[in-house]
């Protein structure tokens, strides 16, 4: 297991978003909690990202698996602006990014991974609440983060563990 845990909760995902300062801090932040974004694929987003007014769509950085997710109408002006603006920062820029904004709320130990890791986690929950989830529910979250099942499994199988250790 990775030592980049979650944050579970949406307060503290609300947390930390409110602790951007700019869309410049904000939109690759929410991309990363909201959709899943490698850092990787954050960088690159000047030359890999497509952008038609309401989805954005990318190839993972890992394994080039073609990613979409629909941007809230709220926020698709200010991706907008952001996409356009061009210079993106390197991934290990991506990295300093999330230590410094979370450094803001108290939780400096942040990374784009656990930005992955909580996105992965809120998937999962999503289907679990569900009165019947769909029986190929690893695979669908595997499909939406661009990985493999068994990386979703090994990583999120037991979300009760995950949110122990995150109480530690």
């Amino acid at each position: 297991m990775t030592a980049k845990l979650a944050i579970f909760t949406e307060t503290d995902q609300a947390a930390l978003l409110g602790a951007c300062e700019s869309d410049a801090e904000y939109i690759p932040i929410w991309l990363m909690l909201r959709c899943g974004m490698h850092p990787s694929d954050v960088s690159a987003s000047g030359k890999k990202v497509r952008w038609n007014g309401q989805f954005i769509e990318w190839q993972r950085a890992k394994n080039s698996e073609p990613r979409r997710e629909m941007i809230p109408a709220d926020l698709r002006d200010r991706l907008e602006k952001w996409l356009k603006k061009g210079r993106k920062l390197t991934r290990q820029g991506y990295f300093e990014l999330v230590r410094r904004v979370g450094s803001r709320i108290d939780h400096p130990e942040y990374s784009p991974l656990t930005l992955r890791h909580s996105f992965g986690i809120h998937e999962l929950r999503r289907f679990n609440t569900m009165t019947r989830p769909p029986p190929d529910m690893f695979a669908l979250v595997a499909k939406k983060m661009g990985c493999t099942i068994d990386t979703v499994r090994g990583y999120y199988i037991d979300m009760e563990q995950w949110e122990r250790l995150s109480e530690g």
